[in-house]
């Protein structure tokens, strides 16, 4: 669109000069008012053709004349440039989201992110660099426009609202993330996704303080409140920064060596049956395996000998091109 508008803009400016050339030279031929020789011009240039605003000399008419004739085909083309930019544009809105709702309906087990703010945002980019299936819900429509821009997936409307939900494929996707302005429509808005898809995981951000039971109670798996997680790390990067620099190298798109990752292992895997000590995982992938989620129950630095059976979920650390080998031994 802007690209468009730049190549637009020197007609637009020639417009503009023909405008401005007429209402001078009125003035300075005939002594007219600026508001009169402005009229003058525009009712010339735009070919409506109403009375004379004053007499003319004939010095006067030749100008008209000469205004007509180079102003009206400026003047012309300079509309006809701006409606087809605003054509096109509504058409490839258009089409684009007829595109987009094809591929949102195509789309299963996927993220839904409710809210595109500071947190939404960040939220959103981190899915997208980790090119995970994901929809974004968001009420405005210049943000949600510029996240069609870059390429993400958005829906314009209000996610309290069952229409735009069901639009994002809420009956299908796997995640819910609810990071709304404020509690009250977070609230809201879990009450609805819970009631449209009693099994989906929904994780909502608190705005405020000592809203993470409402949010709970409304139906959220997990309640995050950015501020004390915020505090507690500007806290631990004082007391322990050694720690905390592990961490971050360890984290998924920090550009560290390491990467901390959890691991589902599928029915079909080879790993499922076995042992970690016979999946030899830290011999052929280079792998730690830090702790191993079976249900609700989570064991932290696994002996070798336990058993991994299909649905558990291994936290694994290693360097990146072993976790992506580790990854595809457990599908």
């Amino acid at each position: 669109m802007k690209q468009r508008l730049r190549a637009a803009a020197p007609v637009v400016w020639a417009a503009g000069a023909v405008v401005l050339t007429g209402t001078v030279g009125y003035v300075l031929i005939e002594h007219a008012s600026v508001f009169d020789a402005l009229y003058m011009t525009v009712i010339t240039v735009s070919t409506i053709g109403f009375r004379e605003v004053f007499p003319l000399s004939t010095a006067g008419r030749t100008f008209t004349m000469l205004l007509a004739v180079a102003g009206v085909g400026i003047m012309l083309y300079a509309v006809s440039v701006v409606a087809a930019i605003i054509v096109e544009t509504d058409l490839r809105r258009m089409f684009g989201l007829r595109k987009e709702h094809r591929m949102i309906d195509k789309l299963s087990n996927h993220m839904i992110v409710c809210g595109a703010g500071r947190t939404g945002h960040a939220i959103l980019e981190i899915l997208q660099s980790r090119r995970e299936p994901f929809v974004a819900i968001e009420k405005k429509e210049e943000s949600c426009r510029r996240l069609e821009e870059s390429g993400i997936l958005a829906v314009h409307g209000d996610a309290t609202h069952e229409d735009t939900l069901r639009a994002a494929g809420i009956e299908r996707a796997s995640t819910l993330i609810a990071a709304l302005a404020d509690d009250a429509h977070n609230v809201y808005t879990i009450l609805l996704a819970r009631q449209l898809n009693p099994s989906i995981r929904i994780i909502a951000r608190a705005a405020e303080e000592g809203s993470e039971d409402q949010l709970r109670l409304a139906g959220a798996d997990k309640v995050v409140n950015p501020y004390r997680i915020g505090a507690m790390r500007i806290a631990y990067t004082a007391l322990k920064p050694t720690v905390i620099d592990f961490l971050d190298a360890s984290l998924p798109g920090t550009g560290g060596e390491l990467e901390l990752a959890e691991i589902k292992v599928d029915a079909k895997s080879r790993l499922a049956g076995g042992t970690l000590a016979g999946a030899n995982v830290r011999q052929r992938f280079g792998i730690i395996v830090v702790a191993l989620r079976r249900g609700e129950q989570s064991i932290f630095n696994p002996a070798p000998d336990i058993r991994i059976e299909p649905g558990d979920v291994l936290v694994a650390l290693g360097p990146t091109e072993g976790v992506e080998k580790l990854e595809m031994a457990s599908e």
